[in-house]
């Protein structure tokens, strides 16, 4: 995972390497003008409570240049999950090899990127919440 300035929600600065805190995370980079995106986030939103045993985090970069927005979105539609905003958004997709949105990243405890998903799914579904786990090196018990 390169290292990237963030920003959070409550306006303080962020280093990527700080944010995934040595743990697999699934890392989603969204935006609110996306529509697929605010689309998807309940169900990320529930793969979270999902891999949250295994011990894998679900985190959102918001690759916003308002981040009020970004903020308001977060209120307004009640995400929990770790959310934070690329202080510049064109370095950061560059950086990350996004060429289009949502792009999901599947990032080892050791901030290796080990895969990614290009476009929209249900992240709740069991097929998908298996095909997750599956990305990660460390097998974990099967669950739904």
């Amino acid at each position: 995972m390169p290292a990237l300035e963030l920003t959070g929600l409550e306006g303080g600065a962020i280093r990527s390497q700080d944010w995934l805190k040595g743990r697999p995370a699934v890392v989603n980079l969204w935006a609110t003008w996306c529509a697929p995106c605010r689309t998807e986030m309940p169900s990320l939103q529930r793969l979270e409570a999902l891999l949250a045993p295994d011990g894998i985090r679900v985190l959102a970069l918001s690759v916003d240049s308002d981040h009020n927005l970004v903020r308001e979105f977060v209120l307004k539609y009640g995400i929990t999950l770790p959310v934070s905003i690329a202080n510049s958004p064109s370095k950061a997709m560059a950086a990350l090899g996004a060429v289009a949105l949502p792009q999901t990243l599947y990032v080892g405890a050791d901030g290796t990127i080990l895969g990614s998903h290009l476009g929209q799914r249900d992240w709740a579904d069991p097929t998908t919440v298996r095909e997750v786990r599956s990305r990660f090196p460390v097998k974990t018990p099967a669950r739904p």
